[in-house]
């Protein structure tokens, strides 16, 4: 409820159970998804909006591929990021929080959308379902690991 109310807006379902369930995580020793630890929420939901400064620059430049970082109408909240650079956001379109779509901006400028939640895009980059667009193509690896 802080991180809502500090921002302006609830969260997707899916990640508001996943973070009831567990704390911040790293998939591979590579994409490290962010969540709150109990009790931080309100200066987390800070830090959303604090990192998404380097979009912010990108954005007023034109160099974000058109996404615009949040609370712009549709912009990007970030919810993780990689040891290479690559950052990933929802973008806070629709009638929903349910219904954001995944954004990858890969360190390369390779831009990606991903049209589901957050939690079907880390099972799907898992099972092998969803492609690591922008990503090292050998991520992840065959038994990936989650360290917490």
């Amino acid at each position: 409820m802080a991180i809502a109310s500090r921002l302006g807006t609830p969260f997707p379902d899916d990640y508001i159970d996943l973070a009831n369930s567990y704390p911040s995580f790293v998939l591979d020793d590579f994409l490290s998804v962010h969540i709150p630890d109990r009790g931080d929420e309100e200066r987390w939901g800070s830090g959303r909006l604090d990192v998404l400064a380097p979009l912010d620059s990108l954005w007023m430049s034109g160099m974000s591929q058109g996404y615009s970082p949040y609370p712009e109408t549709g912009g990007l909240i970030m919810w993780g990021d990689s040891c290479d650079g690559d950052s990933f956001y929802w973008r806070t379109t629709g009638d929903s929080p349910n219904s954001w779509t995944i954004v990858v901006a890969g360190a390369n400028d390779d831009w990606s959308e991903f049209q589901g939640s957050l939690t079907d895009y880390l099972a799907g980059l898992i099972t092998g379902d969803v492609a690591p667009y922008g990503l090292p193509p050998d991520f992840p690896g065959r038994t990936p690991t989650v360290d917490v």
